[in-house]
């Protein structure tokens, strides 16, 4: 893995990389994601979004296995997290710099920055934003561009992909899915449909982020629908059409108050401390791939050094130990002795220990 060169180019710059590290690239095959130009991409789904008469793979089906021989197997096809880390990367929402907190970072502000990538990704043929539903509030124009969203895929037999967060869990019957997805500020959303195995497969791949949920942290979720089917229901004696989609896949990222994303609780108390001591940081992304591959976050304002990695440890397994001792071994070759910063959160004091961050600018 190489992050001492993070990319931070104009799309139209002759330098300008579809990864922002060579390890991500290598968790699929060639064709997976492309740059059709500078700035806009072409990205393989396991389930694509133009439903056709043929049979088609099976967006649920598990990953395959990632590990062959010792080596890692490429994905045929990029997730549905692949796809949202993608999005949040292209945006560049998993950056922070202390002068962001001059302006709001709600849930409008992270759905017209996903809008604007939207606009530069193609899912096969099909322009994602043409088939994106994202988070809206009652009253506002959003309602009415999900609607003619919604309506257009309908009439052209397309899938929708939808991005929210998970409206807030106040109590224990709240925190069971209970076969829906309870889903926040989805006005102009269609009726869904939550097969009982997708509630299954969320409760078995997610049970960390579900966990986060319940405590109260906001969560983002990203769900594939089959197209909308118009439905009438009677109201006052009178047929009201709507529309209802099943939902064949979906994932879900827990993220921080400023909707940086966050892979543990330990790494939220990190980016906590972060933003209050006021330092420009950036959160590396997984993707399809494993979590220990990336360093948990990038430091941009230490003098003489482009970047300074962060780790938490958070574990002291056998296992764990010795995966520590191979990235520890990467910092001192790629970085140099010392030219990295790391915490021992598993240690019973950890909280009232954390070592202090590099000296900023």
């Amino acid at each position: 893995m190489s992050w001492s060169h993070y990319p931070e180019h104009a799309p139209d710059c002759r330098f300008y990389s579809v990864w922002a590290d060579e390890k991500q690239g290598e968790i699929y095959t060639s064709d997976v994601v492309k740059a059709v130009s500078p700035g806009h991409f072409r990205i393989k789904l396991p389930t694509g979004l133009q439903k056709k008469a043929v049979t088609e793979r099976d967006a649920t089906a598990q990953p395959t296995d990632t590990r062959a021989e010792g080596k890692r197997k490429r994905q045929p096809a990029m997730r549905l997290l692949g796809l949202l880390h993608f999005m949040w990367e292209q945006a560049e929402i998993n950056h922070w710099h202390p002068n962001f907190d001059k302006r709001t970072r709600d849930n409008a502000w992270a759905a017209w920055r996903l809008k604007q990538v939207a606009e530069k990704i193609s899912i096969g043929k099909t322009l994602l934003k043409s088939v994106l539903v994202i988070m809206a509030r009652p009253g506002t124009q959003e309602i009415r561009n999900n609607w003619a969203t919604v309506d257009a895929a309908a009439a052209s037999n397309k899938r929708l992909v939808m991005i929210t967060s998970l409206k807030s869990c106040k109590t224990e019957e709240e925190g069971n899915l209970n076969g829906t997805l309870p889903l926040a500020e989805a006005a102009g959303f269609p009726s869904l449909d939550v097969p009982a195995d997708l509630i299954s497969r969320l409760n078995r791949s997610f049970s960390r982020e579900l966990g986060d949920w319940r405590r109260g942290q906001k969560v983002m979720l990203i769900a594939e629908t089959d197209p909308p089917v118009k439905k009438f229901r009677q109201r006052d004696g009178k047929p009201v059409p709507y529309n209802t989609c099943t939902v064949i896949d979906a994932a879900l990222m827990t993220v921080s108050p400023r909707f940086i994303p966050l892979d543990s609780s330990w790494e939220g108390v990190i980016e906590e401390k972060l933003w209050q001591e006021k330092r420009q940081f950036i959160k590396p992304l997984r993707y399809d791939g494993e979590a220990d591959v990336f360093p948990d976050f990038l430091l941009k304002d230490v003098p003489g050094r482009e970047i300074v990695p962060l780790e938490v440890f958070g574990m002291n397994t056998p296992d764990y130990r010795e995966r520590k001792a191979v990235k520890l071994e990467h910092y001192r070759e790629e970085f140099g002795e010392g030219n990295w910063w790391s915490w021992d959160a598993h240690k019973a004091d950890a909280l009232s220990n954390i070592p202090a961050f590099p000296v900023k600018g």
